[in-house]
């Protein structure tokens, strides 16, 4: 908000203003005499950094005097007068379940590592892309090794970090504990959802074999299909609200939506839809209590109910 005169000269002393009339303020915050004092407070508050009840990446270095800050302004929105200087990423070692293959609205196989659950920054990972077959095998888009060379195998155990503490990627492979029967993992080369080829293609500026699989099914892929309505509806595109992701998936195996056209007659099929997301919601609701281990009474079937 705005005062009609700074509480004090300084932004340190303003705040400690804001504590005596009763605000909560950070007991990290300090001001600093030297380059030597800022470094030792920020390795100081590294070291805390697991501990605390908030999740930081870094911290934030700002020039005191407040007529300073006003002076020298902003530039492209951001201050002159502050800087951050942000903590390594946090990182942790799990174990890789299974690779599981996804396929993309263009027809991309993108494979992603199944984990065993992990807490890497205050959140719990699961799941990390593995972007493409040469990268499982070891190789950045150049053909130059990554993580020393080594490749990800079902069973391996991995260290992973949140880049910039936000995607989870595998930073290497802890080689030593891989099991004895780990193999290789072997790319599939036909669509997993349509059985189509998937191939590699040739880029013709630059004569290099593309480092992504396609499906070949276009339009006869399902995977394809339901991706190229999600995006349909997506904000990038149409923007239809109420119709997201879920939806899409659902109405697109109930078979009441195949193509985009078909969107725009699903009022002429209101009953269809009632029932499809009825019926979800009853699903929905059977996992909840499964996982309560409560159970509802007298639920009435989708057919005996009015909507």
């Amino acid at each position: 908000g705005y005062t009609s005169e700074d509480p004090a000269p300084t932004q340190y002393d303003s705040v400690q203003r804001f504590a005596e009339w009763g605000f909560k303020i950070s007991p990290l915050m300090v001001r600093a005499k030297s380059v030597e004092e800022l470094v030792a407070h920020y390795h100081l508050i590294e070291a805390q950094r697991s501990s605390l009840g908030y999740d930081i990446d870094g911290v934030v270095y700002k020039i005191d005097q407040l007529e300073l800050q006003r002076r020298w302004g902003f530039v492209t929105g951001e201050p002159r007068w502050a800087i951050a200087h942000k903590f390594p990423a946090e990182q942790a070692m799990t174990t890789v379940l299974r690779i599981d293959i996804q396929v993309g609205r263009t027809g991309t196989l993108a494979p992603v590592a199944r984990l065993a659950p992990v807490t890497v920054g205050g959140v719990v990972v699961e799941n990390v892309t593995l972007h493409n077959e040469d990268y499982i095998k070891g190789l950045d888009s150049n053909g130059q090794p990554i993580r020393d060379g080594y490749d990800v195998r079902i069973g391996d155990t991995v260290v992973i970090q949140r880049a910039g503490d936000v995607i989870p990627q595998i930073v290497s492979v802890v080689i030593d504990k891989r099991p004895p029967d780990a193999v290789p993992y072997e790319f599939p080369h036909k669509c997993p959802i349509c059985g189509s080829p998937a191939t590699r293609e040739i880029n013709e500026k630059t004569g290099k074999e593309d480092s992504r699989r396609r499906c070949t099914g276009e339009l006869i892929c399902p995977a394809q299909a339901v991706e190229g309505l999600r995006h349909f509806v997506s904000r990038g595109a149409m923007d239809i609200e109420g119709l997201g992701a879920e939806n899409i998936d659902l109405f697109f195996n109930a078979g009441l939506i195949k193509t985009a056209a078909d969107i725009f007659t699903l009022r002429d099929h209101r009953p269809a839809v009632t029932k499809a997301l009825a019926e979800r919601r009853e699903e929905q609701a059977r996992q909840r209590e499964a996982a309560s281990g409560k159970t509802r009474k007298n639920v009435r079937s989708v057919e005996e109910r009015n909507y």
